[in-house]
């Protein structure tokens, strides 16, 4: 299975330049990012696109909950402008540019960084994945993602319609709903996964000479990958569970610690399914050292039963003048004669000892 060679822009990109300087570390986009920006409360609610970064400021003056997506990190200027707005540490802005970052939470005075990975399947059933950066404030939440596109469309559609908790709860809760929606689409990612070890263990089984290695190590990266991605996620959340920050009300700690069991789950899971693959690479192995054996086997019988045989005949094809059988009138059919009850003799030799 081949895979995609992305480009990159790496760690040595920044070597030499002084802490906080604001450079890309992932994926380089053509299209022009965009900002989204949802102001809510419990009687009102507004989306709008933002094209000048300088509207954001009046979000800030109003007791509604602002909820910023920015969709696309590759402009480091309207990110640099984006942290001038909310006051948001240099620091701060060069994580969340560094698209390879570990999860983590972070507490500030006015302030919380949350980073994590949002992972989806693409078309191709290859697993995707994009870093999602979230600071939020008493009043505002913003979201950096890498491109357009996420799984919080029915987060969008609960604020739309009021239904639920969202409006009228602070932006610590609707931290807890991003952050459970990224959870929960671990668990179609880990049934999927389940799902195609089910099938690959009824592949080997059916056919024990088909080269299941290449698939079986593709899920294991699978698995690691997500693996890197959930705990420290689970210490991230765990923090905020207990209260690293004063943005997180008590009231609003049980959901942080519902989805860190969802994610002691999952690692569970994960980690059932690394051992399954680990057993099905140990029997596809077994099968083909036992196909290798079986065919080994008929070798050798076809090379014994041929091994007496080649000795009569090199006996009675040797340049000899005085050989006793050599001018028999019927020494030739004598010859074959006793090829035959050789080989049959050892043929059901063979097969009384159960060699095939």
């Amino acid at each position: 299975m081949a895979r995609k060679r992305k480009t990159h822009r790496r760690y040595s990109s920044k070597a030499g330049l002084p802490p906080g300087t604001l450079v890309l570390i992932g994926n380089h986009r053509e299209e022009p990012i965009s900002i989204e920006l949802i102001d809510y409360s419990g009687d009102v609610h507004n989306e709008q696109e933002v094209v000048d970064v300088s509207v954001l400021k009046d979000s800030l003056q109003t007791s509604t909950v602002s909820w910023v997506n920015i969709h696309g990190i590759h402009n480091t200027d309207a990110i640099d402008a984006i942290g001038k707005v909310y006051n948001i540490h240099n620091l701060v802005l060069e994580d969340i540019l560094n698209t390879d970052h570990r999860p983590k939470v972070e507490p500030f005075e006015d302030y919380v960084f949350f980073t994590m990975r949002m992972m989806w399947y693409n078309d191709e059933n290859e697993l995707e994945k994009e870093q999602i950066s979230i600071v939020f404030g008493k009043p505002y939440v913003l979201c950096f993602q890498e491109r357009r596109g996420d799984i919080f469309d029915p987060i969008r559609e609960r604020i739309r319609t009021d239904s639920g908790l969202i409006r009228r709860k602070g932006t610590d809760y609707l931290v807890y709903r991003l952050i459970d929606s990224v959870v929960d689409n671990y668990f179609i990612i880990t049934e999927r996964i389940e799902e195609r070890i089910e099938d690959l263990e009824e592949a080997i089984t059916a056919d024990s000479d088909g080269d299941h290695m290449m698939v079986i190590q593709h899920m294991k990266r699978e698995i690691i990958t997500l693996k890197r991605a959930l705990l420290p996620l689970r210490e991230a959340v765990s923090g905020l569970e207990k209260g690293v920050t004063e943005l997180v009300d008590p009231s609003n700690a049980k959901y942080f610690r519902d989805v860190y069991d969802h994610l002691i789950q999952i690692a569970d899971n994960l980690e059932t399914n690394r051992e399954v693959l680990s057993g099905l690479m140990d029997m596809h192995v077994a099968n083909m050292s036992n196909r290798m054996n079986q065919v080994m086997k008929v070798l050798t019988v076809i090379a014994s039963l041929f091994i007496p045989l080649t000795f009569i005949a090199g006996i009675y094809g040797m340049n000899f003048d005085n050989m006793p059988e050599l001018h028999w009138e019927h020494g030739y059919f004598y010859a074959w004669g006793l090829m035959i009850v050789v080989f049959i003799s050892m043929l059901i030799y063979f097969k009384q000892k159960r060699w095939f």
